[in-house]
């Protein structure tokens, strides 16, 4: 699919002679818009039995489809990922001998994060790398046509797919090269950037996570949006979805989506029981994150000893993260409603954070509150 690239990619790179030789159909748009968009325009004028889809700065190595092709003859309701592991954009060739990430875990704020697991299941997509047959992603909807640009169409996809009836797997021997943007000039971004990422995952919250939906507005990047002049809703109407539920009858709630992947959510302790503050005794101030709620930008953020305050949830905390001797949580100490869980003390009343890791895979986050009330990680505390 050709999003209005300029010049036409038919007159550059895929001319008529190339389109012949490696039978390539090309769809344009006159006007960019966005990922998603051209994805549907691909996914819904395929006529193949099976649909993939790639960005186009990967590189699928030998015998990837293999594995696309057994999984989905298995049960046409299944989609499959395939290990996504790094591309040299200047060879063009897979880094390393393998290994790669797959899953991801959907967090509150309607993100994602990778995770891992020892099952084949993936929770939720990255995003572009994927196959499935052509009749699911029919019958599915495919993607949301509201949704502009890129961002959201994965955790949207995702939920459509588990909660009506069909799976996400990895696929055990298939591998696509990906180019990570890493801020050089070779791999940043050159495409034209439309649509609103925070409305395309504002609709994915609202047309899946039933009573659930409600966490969003713990989170100022869309508690502070308003509805339109008219009163509906800023992120705009959803009755697609619910023709999605009404064609796939039966359609289960976000609750059964949880409980799937208790593993996660329970045993990751992203459904804390409880949250509370940490108060360290001789001076009397508590442990305050400094970052916002949410996702962290930069993935690290600090947190200091300050002055009490219930009524600033960045004093607030909870236990996090599976303990991997038992396979439940807790092992660790997560900042509510972020992504960060607690690393290391610095001295002087500070500490950082890191991304949490809710397999309990990061042993710098092994951090517990002993029954005399102290912060410990192996032989060592936290204090001022």
């Amino acid at each position: 699919v050709d999003d209005g690239s300029d010049p036409p990619l038919s007159t550059t790179h895929l001319g008529p002679e190339t389109q012949a030789k490696f039978r390539v159909k090309v769809m344009r748009h006159e006007t960019t818009v966005g990922l998603i968009g051209a994805k549907k325009t691909g996914g819904d004028g395929a006529t193949g039995d099976i649909v993939v889809f790639f960005d186009c700065h990967v590189a699928p190595q030998p015998k990837w489809y293999e594995d696309f092709l057994e999984l989905i003859s298995e049960n046409y309701r299944r989609m499959v990922v395939p290990h996504i592991t790094a591309l040299d954009v200047d060879t063009w060739k897979q880094i390393g001998s393998g290994g790669g990430l797959a899953k991801c875990y959907l967090t509150w704020d309607a993100d994602f994060k990778w995770v891992d697991s020892n099952d084949r299941y993936i929770p939720v997509i990255s995003g572009g790398l994927l196959g499935m047959s052509r009749r699911w992603w029919q019958e599915t909807g495919g993607y949301d046509k509201e949704m502009l640009g890129w961002g959201g169409e994965n955790l949207d996809q995702s939920l459509r797919v588990w909660l009506c009836g069909g799976e996400i797997v990895m696929a055990p021997n298939s591998e696509v090269a990906h180019m990570w943007r890493d801020g050089s000039q070779k791999t940043r971004a050159r495409y034209h950037l439309v649509g609103d990422t925070q409305r395309n995952r504002a609709r994915a919250v609202y047309a899946w996570y039933g009573e659930f939906a409600s966490k969003l507005q713990h989170y100022p990047n869309f508690a502070s949006r308003h509805p339109m002049a008219d009163g509906s809703p800023w992120y705009g109407d959803l009755g697609d979805f619910q023709k999605v539920r009404d064609r796939l009858a039966g359609c289960r709630s976000f609750a059964w989506f949880l409980k799937r992947f208790h593993d996660i959510y329970e045993d990751g302790g992203l459904l804390p029981p409880e949250v509370f503050m940490l108060r360290e005794e001789k001076s009397g101030k508590c442990l305050w994150f400094q970052g916002h709620a949410g996702t962290s930008g930069s993935g690290q953020e600090g947190a200091a000893l300050e002055p009490c305050n219930e009524q600033d949830d960045r004093f607030f905390w909870h236990l996090g993260n599976a303990d991997r001797r038992t396979g439940k949580c807790c092992s660790g100490l997560r900042a509510w409603n972020t992504d960060q869980c607690l690393r290391g003390g610095q001295g002087g009343g500070k500490a950082i954070t890191g991304i949490c890791s809710v397999a309990g895979n990061d042993q710098g986050q092994g951090w517990a509150l002993t029954s005399s009330g102290q912060l410990q990680r192996g032989g060592s505390c936290l204090g001022p």
